[in-house]
Formats: structure tokens, C-alpha cells, sequence
């Protein structure tokens, strides 16, 4: 094994190695999920949000206050979907916490 040849000369091998083995037997819960959620949905809301306003505002706006319009309101939309997915989680969490009693 590479590792073997590797380790060899350290003094804590051993110790490393029961580490690692019992991060790999770990069972927990899937976190891609919350993952995706927690910092893909934001940056897309941003996104699309940025998008969508200097589509809806480049009539009405040019240049820079197009550009400053748009900022805003991408990042106030971004906010609120944050807060919500707060509420969300925070009541999933409380939902949860209730079904442990």
C-alpha cells in the first residue's frame, strides 16, 4: 500500500490510521442536500435575480443606475429567499426536535 511507505517514519501512524478508519465507518446523514441549499440556491437567486431585473429595468434605467437598480434588488431578493429558507429550516428543526421526545 502507498500509504504504508508513506507512514512509515511517522509517529503517530497508528493513531492516524484508527482515525481515518472510523471516519470512513462513520453512518451519518446525507448533507449534500443541505449543501445545494445552504450556498447554490442564494448564488442562483443572485444570479437570476441580477438577470431578470436589468432585463425587466433596461427601459427605464441606463448605465450605471441600471447597474446599481439591479444589484440592489438581486440582493434584496437574495435576502429574502435566505430568511425563508431560515424559517424553513428553523420549523423543520423544531418539527424534528419534537419527534425525538
Amino acid at each position: 500500500m502507498k500509504s504504508d511507505s508513506y507512514c512509515s517514519g511517522c509517529s503517530q501512524k497508528d493513531t492516524c490510521r484508527s482515525a481515518y478508519e472510523k471516519l470512513g465507518k462513520f453512518q451519518g446523514p446525507n448533507v449534500a442536500w443541505k449543501v445545494i441549499v445552504a450556498f447554490l440556491v442564494p448564488i442562483g437567486v443572485f444570479i437570476g435575480g441580477l438577470a431578470a431585473s436589468q432585463r425587466i429595468f433596461s427601459g427605464r434605467f441606463e448605465g450605471r443606475a441600471l447597474i446599481l437598480v439591479s444589484f440592489l434588488l438581486a440582493v434584496c431578493l437574495t435576502l429574502l429567499v435566505i430568511c425563508v429558507i431560515r424559517a424553513i429550516n428553523g420549523r423543520y428543526k423544531n418539527d424534528e426536535h419534537c419527534e425525538k421526545r
